[in-house]
């Protein structure tokens, strides 16, 4: 062996000469074998040079930038006009909420003030099976009247208290199908004693699915089977309206509103409805609570199912009244517990309750049944609370009546939207990972930002105040989570 190629295989046994000489050799368009040294083809001068068949990476791309400077707006707006989130309760959850003392517990008023005071419904699947205090005959004289549900003497005094302190509106359902015009005027008559920051009333839930006794034996639905239903729900809702003497009404009260889709604006027309309320759940647990799953309910069709109602917010707009969503959650009948009850269901409020407001609903009230899905339990006087909670809090400290919500485009790979205040200053902006990966984001033009956060990976509302360098602050949202910046 020569003494020049001595040294040289000498040298390339270093190992820092190895690196230097791969890099060198890529830049040349020569290959390295695992060893570090030539191959012995490539020693040769008249040799062909290869270039390598390692594909390249392809250059991944900045994260993308978002600028917190005032004002951060984006498309048109959408007015916030009320308290976005609202509550719906079972008359025999809220009466065992209420507990066996003269005024509620201390903590429940707590929680209500702490979700900002939202307005509470006294609805669902009880409000057609709830009869006044002392109006059942006992013993009871059918069948069907000893299934009914007998409010407690103390409820209106209780709740009357209860909303002194609260100061939540109300809205009260009435007992459509197995009720009378005499029950309706005693339950007006007590929700207005009980009332201390607003009050209306509903007549009947989901009248959608009530029993049509001519068409419900037979095998295939009738063509004007709707048409029907419709008839029989405007003839009672009639006959119990003289009872309200001109309070304002909210309804129909929808389970599937698409079935009634050419009849809406006809119903809202005949009972003069101050507001148009529907239903939704995204997920049903009614057949198979197997269908309910995490992914199902972090998913993009779950989380933005509201646009599926935009024809209701149309017919809301052209009778000159606004649209909530009356009654919703994670999935209908009750829920399934390990779903939700999960920190997903709080991502999944938001990403809901946002998706309903660019819809043009107002409000999404959520649904209490004595279920998993219940945001928050009360036991023994104390408020045990659910990951729900979290999010149905943090919604009504973001978006505030009087600010506007605003959609902003371009941010790869997340969903932005900012909320601008009354005053035209940025108070949030809000930004949604709705990917299995986590994503990185720049926030540019903020020395100090509030960081709030939701994810469906641990419960509850987590916060942290972060300092800029140079004018920039780097974040990585994880997957399935969401960020509330405050500048």
């Amino acid at each position: 062996m020569s003494g020049a190629r001595g040294r040289y295989l000498a040298l390339m046994s270093r190992p820092s000469y190895r690196l230097t000489a791969l890099a060198s050799a890529l830049a040349l368009g020569l290959s390295l074998s695992a060893a570090g040294t030539l191959p012995a083809s490539a020693a040769a001068a008249a040799a062909p040079r290869h270039t390598s068949t390692k594909p390249r990476r392809p250059k991944t791309p900045p994260p993308p930038e978002i600028s917190l400077a005032p004002g951060v707006g984006g498309a048109p707006g959408v007015p916030i006009t009320m308290a976005p989130v609202g509550l719906s309760v079972e008359y025999p959850v809220m009466a065992a909420a209420l507990g066996p003392e003269a005024c509620p517990p201390a903590a429940l008023v707590a929680q209500l003030r702490l979700l900002g005071s939202p307005p509470i419904s006294l609805a669902g699947v009880s409000q057609d099976a709830t009869a006044p205090s002392g109006a059942l005959a006992q013993p009871p004289q059918s069948w069907e009247a000893a299934t009914l549900y007998s409010l407690p003497a103390s409820f209106w005094t209780q709740l009357h208290c209860l909303l002194s302190q609260a100061a939540d509106p109300l809205t009260v359902g009435l007992n459509l199908r197995s009720g009378g015009l005499a029950w309706a005027q005693q339950m007006v008559a007590s929700a207005q004693s009980a009332a201390t920051n607003g009050l209306d009333f509903s007549l009947g839930n989901e009248p959608d699915l009530y029993y049509l006794p001519n068409y419900a034996s037979l095998d295939k639905p009738q063509p004007d089977e709707d048409a029907l239903a419709v008839s029989l729900y405007l003839q009672l809702a009639s006959s119990l309206q003289p009872a309200l003497g001109g309070a304002p009404l909210i309804g129909p009260e929808l389970a599937l509103p698409g079935q009634w889709q050419g009849e809406l604006a006809h119903v809202i027309e005949t009972l003069h409805e101050q507001t148009v309320g529907v239903h939704m759940y995204p997920l049903t647990a009614c057949g198979s609570p197997r269908a309910v799953t995490i992914n199902g309910l972090l998913s993009r069709s779950a989380a933005n199912a509201p646009h599926r109602l935009a024809w209701v917010v149309a017919d809301a707009n052209a009778a000159g009244v606004p649209a909530i969503i009356s009654e919703a959650n994670s999935a209908s009948c009750g829920g399934v517990a390990g779903v939700s009850d999960s920190p997903a269901a709080a991502v999944w409020a938001v990403r809901f309750v946002l998706s309903a407001l660019d819809t043009g609903f107002r409000e999404v009230r959520f649904h209490f049944s004595g279920n998993s899905y219940d945001p928050f339990i009360v036991r023994g006087g104390e408020v045990q609370t659910r990951p729900l909670e979290s999010a149905l809090v943090a919604l009504n400290q973001w978006l505030a009546p009087g600010a506007t919500l605003h959609t902003i485009a371009g941010v790869r790979g997340l969903v932005a939207n900012s909320i601008v205040a009354s005053s035209g200053t940025t108070a949030f902006v809000i930004l949604e990972n709705e990917s299995a990966t986590a994503r990185p984001v720049v926030l540019a033009n903020a020395q100090s930002v509030h960081v709030q956060s939701l994810s469906a990976a641990r419960a509850g509302l987590r916060e942290a105040q972060l300092s800029a360098t140079h004018g920039r602050i780097k974040l990585v949202i994880p997957a399935n989570s969401l960020l509330a910046l405050s500048p």
